[in-house]
């Protein structure tokens, strides 16, 4: 029996992507902590003004990278909140790179706003030799909004701001 060829090259296709796949997510530098330990789903419902879960590790087996998401709501219109510890390298490449913003003042011993379209805001904080950058979607009916004017995205990414920071001074006393 003869599989046609655009089987087996599927096949081949796939189980490539896996292995680059598996080479990235092992080539991910470590951060050293376990950022779900940084805020309780309490703090975070509290900031995004909804119940939360309680933080989930984003890959397996890497504790770096921690969500919370709205309860009970699908991924594309869940609010939440990520928080990534970084190192010292991840921390500063954005800093000055062409999405910076600038720095925050009052957060650590330093922070900084960078912006992604598409995206939005994260806010990256250093406290000593420790590293995070915290990034959330307070925007209710998430990525499937009904409309985006000038007036509206300017709101929501003040209240992405306003969360960044809340979670950021809750965090720090954990970092």
């Amino acid at each position: 029996m003869r599989f046609p060829h655009w089987h087996v090259a599927g096949g081949v296709g796939i189980t490539m992507l896996m292995g680059l796949a598996a080479v990235a997510i092992a080539a991910i530098p470590e951060a050293s902590g376990d950022a779900c330990k940084l805020l309780t789903a309490q703090q975070v419902s509290a900031a995004l003004g909804v119940s939360v879960d309680e933080g989930q590790y984003e890959i397996p087996g890497h504790t770096q990278f921690c969500s919370w998401n709205e309860h009970g709501k699908p991924a594309m219109t869940a609010q939440n909140v990520r928080v990534n510890l970084l190192t010292a390298q991840q921390y500063e490449l954005p800093k000055a790179g062409p999405f910076a913003k600038g720095p925050e003042s009052g957060i650590g011993d330093e922070a900084y706003w960078a912006y992604t379209p598409g995206i939005g805001y994260t806010l990256s904080v250093k406290k000593g030799s420790a590293y995070m950058r915290l990034q959330s979607r307070p925007i209710p009916e998430g990525m499937a909004r009904k409309s985006d004017t000038p007036e509206e995205h300017a709101k929501w990414d003040e209240k992405a701001k306003a969360v960044e920071r809340a979670m950021a001074l809750n965090a720090l006393n954990k970092l």
